[in-house]
């Protein structure tokens, strides 16, 4: 992971839920709950690592679907952005959540032993890595076999009048983001109409995972790339 992306997260780490929410219409809560619930469902094993956990959302989220489906889940979550981690430990503090823990680490290196996790989940994350290759091969290095990936992540749709749509709601985010940092916000927009889902599930069945499959999600421009390592 870059600098460059590092500090525009530390630039907005106190305001990013905020303006997240905000921005999406609450919406961006419903897709990650929706990982969540591909995360804990059908089990295998109880190992969860969240990468890219930013301020601790997906992870939580497991962490309460897990509760209620009574579903033992340790949970681990590790982000490249010391700001952001910060926040995420004030959130399990705060709701005295035990069996969470956050740690800083490179999505790119991750500093995890091989095959260690039954489910690995990532929010936002593919738009940012310097090299998608690279950590798709740490997916596969430390996925146990047979284990199951969950990626959330955002880009352009198929639909020519919803892409022109977002086009001008983008333009309106980078208006008011200018406000707020205009790098971050003008990135973020950008990044969005750049990613290529279908070159990313390809990538990955390059890789060997097996059972590659896009679900989008409310709105059309959110979508769970899911699969399993071969």
């Amino acid at each position: 992971m870059s600098e460059r992306i590092n500090n525009i997260f530390s630039s907005i780490a106190d305001v990013y839920d905020f303006w997240g929410h905000l921005f999406s219409f609450g919406v961006d809560g419903i897709w990650r709950k929706m990982a969540a619930e591909e995360a804990i469902a059908d089990i295998g094993g109880h190992k969860i690592l969240d990468v890219a956990t930013g301020t601790g959302s997906v992870a939580i989220d497991i962490y309460r679907k897990a509760k209620k489906a009574k579903k033992l889940v340790e949970i681990v979550g590790v982000d490249f952005n010391s700001d952001m981690i910060k926040i995420a430990e004030d959130k399990i503090k705060n709701q005295k959540i035990k069996n969470i823990c956050f740690k800083i680490e490179n999505a790119m290196d991750i500093d995890e032993p091989e095959c260690a996790y039954d489910v690995v989940t990532a929010g936002f994350l593919l738009r940012n890595v310097d090299d998608i290759e690279v950590f798709a091969e740490e997916l596969g290095r430390i996925l146990k076999k047979n284990g199951k990936f969950i990626l959330l992540e955002m880009g352009r749709t198929r639909n020519k009048l919803l892409n022109m749509f977002f086009r001008i709601y983008f333009f309106i985010i980078r208006m008011v983001g200018s406000l707020i940092d205009k790098k971050a916000y003008d990135w973020l927009t950008y990044s969005i109409l750049a990613f290529d889902k279908k070159r990313m599930v390809n990538i990955l069945q390059e890789k060997g995972f097996k059972d590659l499959k896009i679900k989008n999600l409310p709105f059309c421009i959110a979508f769970l790339i899911t699969g399993i390592k071969g």
